[in-house]
């Protein structure tokens, strides 16, 4: 293993991870949102009404909305957690990148540089839990711009590490700079 001064660290890609998570949490919401419109037999509103039909529920976001049935709601958790599973365990596990990562150039390894493999992509996403936590205090944020390897705690606790396309290396334990082989 040689560092070669003249090459970035190829775990220096945070805004392109935060990006394509962006474009993940797109894909993974749209279908379960569509599911709750079509088995929902969703009604179209401007504001909630003041007195809805038994069973039935009012989902208003700037002046846009929908009355569906309360039903819907288990149907969007299941779709939801589907998409999730496939996106983030199924998807990365068995190509190293979930569709927004790929459309961004970054994908997830091993410390040989290798595909995660299913278990690693499931305790990444697992840890979510911690790292979700970030909507209140920015946990993966901090995590990636501070650790060694730029990595989050799903990435410490699964013994990944997310790099730009292309990087064919081995990443040592507590790798931070850029690692050719």
């Amino acid at each position: 293993m040689t560092q070669n001064s003249t090459s970035r660290d190829p775990t220096q890609v945070i805004t392109r991870r935060a990006i394509g998570l962006l474009v993940d949490a797109f894909l993974i919401t749209v279908l379960p949102v569509l599911t709750v419109l079509v088995v929902g037999h969703a009604a179209a509103v401007r504001e909630c009404p003041d007195k809805l039909a038994p069973g039935r529920s009012c989902f208003v976001w700037r002046g846009n909305g929908a009355v569906v049935e309360n039903r819907s709601i288990g149907w969007f958790l299941v779709v939801f957690a589907l998409g999730y599973v496939l996106v983030f365990v199924v998807v990365q596990g068995r190509t190293g990148a979930s569709p927004g990562m790929a459309l961004l150039g970054v994908r997830v390894v091993n410390r040989r540089g290798g595909k995660p493999g299913f278990a690693r992509s499931a305790v990444r996403a697992m840890a979510w839990v911690i790292d979700g936590i970030s909507l209140l205090v920015p946990v993966a944020l901090w995590a990636a711009w501070f650790t060694p390897g730029h990595r989050r705690v799903g990435d410490l606790l699964a013994g990944t590490f997310v790099v730009r396309h292309g990087t064919e290396a081995s990443l040592a334990p507590g790798a931070t700079s850029t690692i050719s082989g």
